[in-house]
C-alpha cells in the first residue's frame, strides 16, 4: 500500500480521535459543571495528623523558604510534623536545616534519589496523612485546611493540589505557566472521571496506611509520582483534586533545563505505560482503563506515526529531486528554470484535515485555557505572549521531546534523574 493511503488513513483516524476526545470532554465538563463551584468543595470535619516530607538534594538556595512556608501553614501545630530528608547534599542544605526549629532532619549517607528518601521518611512519619513536597516549592497558607477534608471518604488515597509556576519571569517560564494553568483545569476534569494518573511532587497528600499497604514509592522509577498514582488506582483506591489549594514551583528557566526535565518525565511515562499495560482497555479500571490510558497510548503511537510519515515524505522528496537532476544530467539551472509549484495541490493539502484539525485544536485549547483562568481566578491579559505561544509553538516543542524520549527508550540509553 502507498504512502498516500497511510497518510489518508492517519488523517481520518486523527479526525475521529480528536472529535471523540473533544466531544467527550465537553460532555464531562457540562455534566460536572457544578463541581467547579466553591460551594461543592469539601470542608474539614476533623483534623487528622499530617507529616510533611521534604526530600532535598543541594537545595541550599530554596530549603529555608519551603520550610518557612510549611511552618506558616494554617493547621493545628500539634498535629503537624515536618521531616526534611537531606539526600547527601554537598552544599549547605544540612547546616541550614539543622539551624531551624520544629523540623526533623534525616541525613542520607549517600545520594539515593527522591523515592528512597521519601520511603525512609515514611518509616518514622507519625502522621495519619503524609504530604510530599519538593524543596523548590512554596505553598499557600490554607492548603492543608482545603485538602484534608477529601480524606473523609475512605476510598480516597491521595489528593492533589492546584500547581502554579512561582513568579515566571522569562519567555520560557511564561509558556510553562500557561501549561500549568491549563493542567489545573484538566486535573480537576480528570477527577470527575476518576482518572487522575499523576500525583505531583508539589504537595500531593497521601493516606499513610495506603502507602504502607502498597509498599511505598518505587525507587527504580523515573517518575515515582505517576507510578504511585497508577498503583493507587490498580489497588482500587481513588485520587481527588482540590481546585483552590495552590502550591507553587520553580520551573526550568531555559530550553536546555526544560528538555532535561521533560525527557525524564516522558521516559517515565513510557516506563509506566509498559509497567501498567494491563490497565489499558481494561473495564475493571473504569474511565482510566477504557478512556484515558488508551488515549495516552494512542497519542504516543500517533506521534511515532506522524514522525515516520513526515520522515518518509522528506526522503521521498529528496529521492525525487535527485532522480530529476540525474535525468537532466545534474544541470541545476535547467531544473530551476522548469521548476513549478502546483499551488492548487499545495493549498488543497493545506486546507484539509491537518489544517482543520490544527485550527480546531487551537480553538479548543484556547477555550480550555480561558476556563483555566476563570476557575483559578487568574488575571488574563492579551500582552502575555506566552499564553498564545503555548497553544501554537509549545506542542511542536513537546513533540520533539517525546520523540527523543522514545528514541532513548528504544535504544535503551541509561535512565537518569
Amino acid at each position: 500500500m502507498s504512502v498516500a493511503f497511510w497518510t489518508t488513513t492517519v488523517n481520518y483516524l486523527a479526525w475521529y480521535i480528536f472529535v471523540f476526545i473533544a466531544v467527550t470532554w465537553l460532555i464531562v465538563l457540562f455534566i460536572n459543571r457544578d463541581e467547579f463551584s466553591a460551594s461543592r468543595r469539601k470542608r474539614v470535619k476533623r483534623f487528622p495528623s499530617v507529616s510533611i516530607l521534604i526530600p532535598a538534594y543541594n537545595e541550599g538556595k530554596n530549603i529555608e523558604r519551603i520550610v518557612r512556608s510549611i511552618l506558616r501553614v494554617n493547621y493545628p501545630k500539634d498535629l503537624l510534623e515536618v521531616i526534611v530528608i537531606n539526600d547527601a547534599s554537598t552544599d549547605r542544605t544540612r547546616e541550614i536545616v539543622e539551624g531551624m526549629e520544629g523540623v526533623v532532619l534525616i541525613n542520607n549517607a549517600r545520594n539515593r534519589g527522591k523515592a528512597h528518601s521519601l520511603n525512609r521518611a515514611l518509616k518514622i512519619a507519625k502522621g495519619e496523612l503524609v504530604a510530599c513536597v519538593d524543596a523548590d516549592s512554596v505553598v499557600e497558607k490554607n492548603i492543608l485546611m482545603k485538602m484534608v477534608g477529601h480524606f473523609e471518604n475512605p476510598k480516597v488515597a491521595s489528593v492533589t493540589p492546584a500547581l502554579k509556576v512561582l513568579k515566571p519571569k522569562n519567555f520560557i517560564e511564561r509558556i510553562q505557566s500557561a501549561e500549568y494553568l491549563l493542567n489545573i483545569f484538566l486535573r480537576k476534569s480528570l477527577e470527575m472521571i476518576d482518572s487522575i494518573h499523576v500525583t505531583p511532587g508539589v504537595f500531593s497528600i497521601y493516606r499513610k496506611s495506603v502507602l504502607g499497604e502498597l509498599g511505598g514509592f518505587d525507587e527504580n522509577n523515573l517518575t515515582e509520582d505517576m507510578e504511585i498514582a497508577l498503583r493507587i488506582h490498580d489497588a482500587g483506591y481513588r485520587i481527588e483534586n482540590r481546585l483552590d489549594a495552590f502550591s507553587y514551583t520553580i520551573c526550568p528557566p531555559g530550553l536546555r533545563s526544560l528538555f532535561k526535565q521533560r525527557l525524564r518525565w516522558y521516559r517515565g511515562a513510557l516506563q509506566n505505560t509498559v509497567k501498567y499495560k494491563h490497565m489499558i482497555f481494561n473495564p475493571k479500571y473504569g474511565n482510566l482503563g477504557m478512556f484515558l490510558l488508551p488515549f495516552n497510548f494512542i497519542s504516543i503511537l500517533a506521534v511515532i506515526t506522524i514522525f515516520m510519515i513526515l520522515l518518509w515524505n522528506f526522503f521521498d522528496a529528496v529521492r525525487t529531486f535527485i532522480w530529476q537532476l540525474y535525468l537532466i544530467d545534474w544541470d541545476l539551472l535547467v531544473f530551476l528554470r522548469n521548476f513549478e509549484i502546483n499551488w492548487e495541490v499545495l493549498l488543497l493539502n493545506t486546507f484539509t484535515t491537518s489544517f482543520i484539525l490544527m485550527v480546531m485544536g487551537l480553538v479548543l485549547g484556547g477555550y480550555l485555557l480561558l476556563k483555566s483562568f476563570s476557575v483559578t481566578k487568574e488575571k488574563f491579559s492579551f500582552n502575555k505572549l506566552g499564553y498564545f505561544t503555548y497553544l501554537i509553538v509549545y506542542p511542536i516543542i513537546m513533540m520533539s521531546f517525546w520523540l527523543t524520549a522514545m528514541a532513548f527508550e528504544i535504544f535503551r540509553i541509561e535512565r537518569k534523574w
